[in-house]
């Protein structure tokens, strides 16, 4: 019978092993029983944007305290690597958060220098 020539898993790009899996989740599998997203994550697990953006990034500093102390509390390398991935998400979420924050404030500048200022006279009607 032959292979399939990649992973059955959706997204997965990986050259099959076995059973149409790849290594990694045909490990996952076969250690856990499922297969489960160890892949860095994009967002945290902070609630989006319904928040206003001080309450969303009271909740991302939470998050990186709770992260830091698992960091420093976990034994075994590959739950210090979680805890570090998890880390450098939050961060990286504060940062966006803040360069979005100071584009908006540029932005608010910029407007306000292009617009032309008008005399005291032309508010009269007067050239």
């Amino acid at each position: 019978m032959p292979r399939a020539a990649c992973c059955i898993v959706e997204g997965c790009q990986s050259q099959s092993h076995a059973k149409g899996y790849c290594r990694r989740h045909y490990g996952q599998i076969w250690r856990r029983g499922t297969i489960y997203n160890d892949s860095p994550k994009e967002s945290t697990t902070a609630p989006e944007s319904g928040m206003r953006r001080d309450d969303r990034l009271r909740a991302l500093e939470r998050e990186l305290k709770k992260a830091q102390q698992m960091y420093d509390v976990v034994v075994g390398y590959q739950g210090r690597i979680k805890w570090r991935r998890e880390m450098e998400a939050v961060q990286h979420e504060i940062r966006k958060i803040a360069e979005q924050e100071s584009d908006t404030e540029q932005l608010e500048m910029s407007d306000f220098e292009s617009t032309p200022k008008l005399s005291q006279n032309h508010k009269f009607g007067v050239a």
